[in-house]
């Protein structure tokens, strides 16, 4: 995660051999979510069945702070992870600083955790990993290194959970921030060439332990890579990527801009397949936190680059990460526009130890944090069991806002419809490209008549008109007529589809609750008028083509 502190406070193991590439042996339980569930890439949707199945969004959290603590989200009592480690080494050795991460680990993150997490309706969590939790400094396999990783995938699968592995600190360090592990202004991952061997090992020797799990959602190669230049880390993702396709050819891989399109190249410049491209969206400076119109812009511009690329490049994207703070308004506006797109989404994060904003699903965990150079390794122990997520409060009102739109068995429709008008049995248009307001007044649908028909999640559909490729709003500023001329979904853009007895539907606009009639007086425009269903002028069929 990008620099939130600043916002909150200011020799290789002995096992089995692949090639050249020496491994350890660990046998992974046969994950439950099945070999249906298996998620490839498919255009611009990901896909169950390898590829040829249902779509799938990928809609859930990052279980930050849990193989990776950040200081500011978590009781670390150090400045980084690396001095973590070294100083439990230094001061208790290897075993005892072992046993001391398990046992923090066990504690920040259990079964109850996942259980919290399917109950929202989430399918996906992505799981951010630092290099020394599989290896050593000196790139040598742990001799137990999957314990941890392979629980969670189990657990994940039997709640029909998907995990995606993140590499989120790697040897060196690829950018400045606690988040690798390492506080470094000199990222040394760009620069060593030992550095950058190490990562393609960790990664050969994941893809080799994980080929053909289908509980896996993918490999997401570097968390946040920065200070480098787009030609190396394009380069350098490339080798990552042909590396891991070597041992699985199976499994989505995931590039990171991460704040940045221009630092990609298109997949098609190494022909990369079965890639998702992922993109981290914060704006902290300054006030910014404070500042509605800058939540609201930055909502604004990643949804429009999210489908410019997604059309462009003909891929998935996912927003792996993102906050909007406090405002209840456009958490509700992110998600139901990255909904109605077909993005997949982990916001960060799940739990946080302090209170703010909507950083967390449970927050305000104010034990102390263990003193790492003076406490006992049985008082460092004893704090660290005390940051369960039973000592962390809720943040209700934020879950409740996230579950409307975690319905990830609920894919968007990516086909298009057309709405026909009881009134007069004609089909209703964006006439004039858009321009003028909808009309019930053709005979036939062409592109004109087509709109994909977008649920929210929460329990309300928008419109996006296939002409123009804008959602149809209700506009309370021209007479209530609905038009399709908005370029994203918020209170005007979201009608109620009520049931009527003879099989049509009435449309009440959420934007003054009032219902849509195709009003014949005037030609079968539609408006946002009426009070109740009174018969024939506000009902409608909606058929898919």
């Amino acid at each position: 995660m990008l620099r939130r502190s600043k916002v909150l406070s200011a020799s290789i193991a002995s096992g089995m051999v692949f090639g050249d590439l020496t491994v350890p042996s660990v046998s992974v339980k046969a994950a439950t979510i099945g070999n249906s569930g298996f998620l490839k890439t498919n255009g611009t949707l990901i896909r169950d069945n390898n590829g040829t199945g249902s779509v799938v969004n990928l809609r859930g959290t990052n279980l930050g702070g849990w193989l990776l603590q950040e200081g500011w989200m978590s009781p670390l009592g150090v400045k980084d992870e690396w001095t973590l480690r070294e100083a439990l080494t230094n001061r208790f050795g290897e075993a005892t600083k072992e046993n001391l991460i398990n046992t923090y680990q066990s504690s920040w993150l259990n079964t109850g955790d996942l259980d919290n997490i399917r109950d929202m309706g989430m399918n996906f969590v992505r799981v951010p990993i630092l290099y020394l939790d599989l290896m050593d400094k000196y790139g040598n396999w742990k001799s137990d290194p999957w314990s941890k990783l392979d629980w969670l995938v189990n657990e994940c699968s039997s709640r029909g959970i998907y995990v995606l592995l993140d590499l989120h600190g790697t040897f060196g360090g690829q950018n400045t921030f606690d988040n690798c592990g390492e506080v470094n202004s000199d990222p040394q991952l760009w620069k060593n060439s030992q550095y950058q061997d190490r990562t393609v090992t960790l990664w050969q020797g994941i893809a080799n332990h994980y080929k053909g799990n289908p509980t896996i959602a993918g490999y997401d190669l570097l968390n946040e890579p920065d200070k480098v230049g787009r030609d190396q880390l394009n380069g350098y993702y490339n080798r990552l990527y042909q590396s891991v396709r070597a041992i699985d050819p199976d499994h989505i891989i995931y590039m990171e801009g991460p704040w940045d399109w221009n630092q990609l190249y298109a997949p098609s410049v190494y022909g990369w397949t079965n890639v998702v491209y992922e993109m981290h969206y914060y704006a902290m400076s300054g006030n910014e936190p404070n500042d509605w119109n800058a939540q609201n812009g930055l909502i604004d511009s990643a949804i429009q680059e999210l489908k410019d690329h997604q059309n462009s490049w003909n891929i998935p994207v996912y927003v792996g990460e993102f906050c909007v703070y406090d405002f209840d308004d456009l958490w509700e506006k992110f998600l139901g526009q990255l909904n109605s797109i077909n993005a997949s989404w982990t916001n960060w994060t799940y739990k946080i130890t302090n209170g703010s904003n909507h950083w967390g699903y449970f927050k305000s965990n104010f034990n102390s944090v263990p003193d790492i150079y003076n406490d006992s390794a049985d008082t460092i122990s004893d704090k660290w069991q005390k940051f369960n997520t039973d000592n962390f409060t809720p943040n209700t009102s934020f879950q409740n806002i996230v579950k409307k739109y975690t319905t990830a068995s609920t894919p968007v429709n990516t086909g298009y419809s057309y709405l026909t008008a009881r009134a007069n049995g004609n089909i209703i248009s964006a006439d004039n490209y858009g321009n003028d307001p909808l009309v019930a007044n053709r005979s036939s649908a062409g592109d004109w008549e087509l709109f994909k028909v977008i649920d929210n999640g929460d329990g309300t559909i928008s419109f996006l008109s296939k002409v123009n490729e804008k959602y149809v709003a209700a506009d309370l500023n021209n007479g209530n007529k609905l038009i399709a001329r908005s370029t994203s979904i918020q209170q005007w853009e979201k009608f109620k589809k009520v049931p009527q007895a003879d099989g049509t539907v009435a449309l009440q606009a959420m934007a003054n609750n009032l219902y849509v009639t195709a009003d014949l007086n005037n030609n079968g425009v539609l408006y946002a008028t009426k009070s109740s269903v009174y018969g024939a002028w506000e009902a409608f069929n909606i058929v898919q083509q």
